[in-house]
């Protein structure tokens, strides 16, 4: 060999060696590169995007990808160099032979000098591509993921570009598992909050639909409950209305078999200890595999889902019992109040009608059959009325023997008094309950509301007030309220708030009339009557605001209070010279008279004022029904010393038994017969006829309303001793009252004395 022949064979060699560390440097570089990509932090879809990009890089492709294996077609999932919508992204390419031997064989192909046929499928065809090479991402045969780079140069894949793309594959699909697992946990406990923050059952399974189709990156996604024999589809994303139409069906049916009439389906069961409540469906409408370990996930997005339906389930079964009356299944009071309010709020020129209805009797059922009896027939009155109300109404149970009907789209007032007769004509067949005919009527109050313009506690107050006047007419009867009716209900009620607060703003007080003997003009007692004198309404009279305090209860306190005010005054006349022997009379109401321990309470009260109980007289109006525990009341009163004064005698029930019944010493003759005394035989008549009356009882008569002398003469010439009124004087305040007193005689010895 030559010296030039060695010295060429060194360059050779040197070259050679030079080429292989350069092949070496520049493979270890892009490894490296590769390599550092894989180890950074992020999601599977930025990993995937960032390194198709490297690659292309690196290896000089015009398009690399990664594809998988969908039935006979490789869809692919990842790309860098195709355009956003090409058709392998949905339809896929057709497999071609260099593809199939890379899948079965489980080892990376490489095609130079022209790629043609199958090789070259799709959009690619048009670029002219001279190399490429297929990896497969597992060393697994029959692998189905690939992936595919493509060159327009004339370059083929040399073995070191084969070995370090299945290098980097092979690690690809490890970083891509690993963060696909992450991401899916991440994205599962995500979405288990995102359903549990549900607490409708609705929103829930819609929300439910969109997550799992996400999930399981299906086209179509839906949630089908299991109830009875039936199953229902609830939710659905990508159904056509046909597949929808053909719901519900035989539960056995669904749960039977998966046919979705779809390439490509899974489903899995919400179960709970009694079997399957709920079905999850995800579908692909192309033949496109699920990935691995789909089927696990949606299992676990399925127990999910089943803990929020079940906490749905919950809340709609504690809100179905916080809006229901637990007897009658109606919509109770809070339900009601929020019906008529949204009712009240809709945009519509009809308006909203209220009926309030109480049963007549109810209570005299409960009372001699019992509760459970009360139940029962409570329940049939709730079904008639169901039966009765029409279907866009709400009828509700208000409290008690109380129902509500809310009137949707009512144009007359007419109209809401038609179907309150209705309603009470509904109920008036008899009722069987626990073996007996019972019958119950029912008071109805009814009220029209204009829509943005009124509220419902509003309507609420003013049909109640209604129902409690047509109640006053008799049991079955209807009474609906206009707009002047209602205007005059709410300053009813607004009175009656105010008179609460009355006695502690200084609003009350004492006037005193005196009684008379009528021959004398001596003054043998006062009259304490109660007035009111408001900062707005100015003096109201007894006869509106006495109902009202009787009405709110609020009687018992003020009388009480009206009581200690005159036994004061009283104690205060007693001190003076002409005071002595003075009596004083008090007004009861029948509220005060049937509380617990009145005649102790008022025995108390007056002694506590240093007075002795013959020093009072307590007025009982005729017109109150007086139960059996009154005469209890009166006995230990008359027992103690008090006089008992029977008030407007003859101008109500004349009941003539109460003279009986109690210790009654005193009547007093009503004004309206008093007021005819000089010119009506017929009132002259009845006033003689009284006085014939207590004289044969030995009671003291006591004239009321006095005006002219006429008739203070005529009431004499009857042999009325007493009276009261305008002539002699109005009623004045305690001072005013107290110059009146002269010296005179002893009482009750001198009201006896004046028979």
């Amino acid at each position: 060999m030559t010296h030039e022949t060695e010295v060429e064979q060194l360059r050779r060699q040197l070259a050679a060696a030079s080429e292989a560390a350069r092949d070496a440097y520049r493979d270890t570089t892009r490894l490296i590169r590769l390599l550092a990509l894989l180890g950074q932090p992020g999601g599977p879809d930025e990993l995937m995007e960032e390194l198709l990009a490297v690659l292309s890089d690196v290896f000089f492709t015009d398009v690399v990808c990664m594809a998988r294996l969908a039935g006979d077609r490789l869809v692919v999932t990842g790309s860098c160099g195709l355009p956003e919508g090409d058709p392998a992204f949905t339809e896929g390419w057709a497999v071609g032979e260099s593809a199939r031997a890379a899948l079965a064989g489980a080892e990376p192909v490489a095609v130079g000098g022209g790629v043609r046929g199958a090789d070259a499928p799709g959009s690619v065809s048009t670029l002219g591509i001279r190399a490429a090479a297929w990896i497969p991402l597992s060393a697994e045969p029959y692998a189905d993921t690939l992936l595919v780079l493509f060159r327009t140069n004339e370059q083929p894949f040399a073995v070191s570009d084969l070995r370090i793309l299945s290098s980097v594959a092979g690690r690809l699909q490890l970083a891509l598992q690993e963060r696909e697992h992450n991401a899916t946990i991440e994205q599962l406990a995500h979405f288990g909050h995102q359903l549990t923050r549900h607490l409708e059952v609705a929103p829930l399974l819609d929300e439910a639909v969109e997550l799992l189709r996400r999930l399981t990156r299906a086209d179509r996604a839906w949630v089908v409950t299991v109830e009875g024999d039936h199953a229902q589809l609830r939710a659905h994303r990508g159904l056509p209305d046909e597949v929808v139409a053909g719901w519900p069906k035989p539960a056995a049916d669904e749960l039977a078999t998966c046919e979705t009439g779809l390439p490509e389906a899974l489903r899995v069961a919400v179960s709970r200890d009694d079997g399957p409540t709920a079905l999850l469906y995800a579908a692909r409408e192309q033949a496109r595999p699920f990935a691995r370990g789909t089927v696990e996930l949606m299992t676990i997005f399925a127990n999910h889902f089943g803990v929020a339906l079940t906490n749905a389930e919950l809340y709609r079964a504690l809100a179905e019992r916080a809006t229901r009356d637990p007897l009658t299944s109606l919509a109770n009071r809070s339900a009601l109040v929020s019906h008529l309010d949204q009712a009240l709020h809709a945009d519509d020129p009809t308006r909203v009608g209220v009926l309030f209805c109480d049963l007549d009797g109810f209570k005299s059922v409960n009372d001699l059959l019992g509760h459970e009896a009360g139940d029962e027939l409570l329940l049939q009155v709730a079904e008639r009325l169901r039966r009765s109300v029409r279907p866009e109404d709400l009828l509700a149970r208000f409290g008690g023997d109380e129902f509500v009907i809310v009137l949707d789209r009512i144009r007359r007032l007419p109209e809401v008094a038609e179907i309150g007769a209705r309603i009470c004509g509904d109920l008036h067949d008899l009722f069987a309950v626990r073996g007996e005919q019972v019958h119950v009527s029912c008071s109805i109050g009814g009220v029209l509301g204009v829509r943005g313009k009124t509220t419902p506690s509003a309507m609420l107050r003013d049909a109640d007030a209604a129902m409690y006047v047509a109640k006053a007419r008799g049991s079955g009867q209807v009474e609906v309220f206009d707009e002047d009716a209602s205007h005059r209900s709410r300053d009813r009620l607004d009175l009656r708030s105010e008179l609460l607060l009355a006695r502690d703003r200084g609003q009350l007080h004492l006037a005193y009339q005196p009684i008379f003997v009528l021959d004398s003009r001596a003054i043998v007692a006062f009259e304490a009557l109660l007035r009111w004198t408001h900062p707005h309404h100015g003096n109201v009279p007894p006869d509106v605001f006495i109902p009202l305090a009787e009405e709110s209860g609020a009687i018992v306190e003020i009388g009480q209070w009206v009581l200690e005010q005159a036994c004061r005054q009283l104690a205060q006349w007693h001190r003076l010279p002409e005071g002595r022997g003075l009596g004083m009379s008090v007004n009861l109401s029948p509220v005060q008279l049937h509380s617990p321990r009145a005649a102790e309470r008022t025995l108390d009260t007056i002694r506590a004022a240093g007075l002795h109980p013959a020093d009072i007289w307590l007025e009982i109006t005729e017109h109150s029904y007086l139960r059996h525990e009154v005469t209890e009341y009166a006995g230990a009163l008359g027992a103690a010393g008090v006089h008992l004064v029977l008030d407007d005698f003859g101008t109500a029930y004349s009941n003539l038994a109460y003279l009986k019944r109690l210790p009654i010493e005193i009547l007093k003759i009503d004004k309206s017969f008093v007021s005819g005394v000089t010119g009506g035989h017929l009132d002259l008549s009845i006033v003689r006829a009284i006085l014939a009356i207590a004289d044969s009882l030995g009671l003291v008569a006591i004239a009321e309303g006095i005006e002219t002398e006429e008739q203070r003469t005529a009431l004499r010439d009857l042999g009325c001793r007493l009276g009261q009124g305008y002539l002699l004087s109005r009623p004045l305040p305690a001072a005013q009252a107290g110059l009146l007193l002269r010296p005179q005689e002893q009482m009750p010895a001198r009201a006896r004395n004046a028979r």
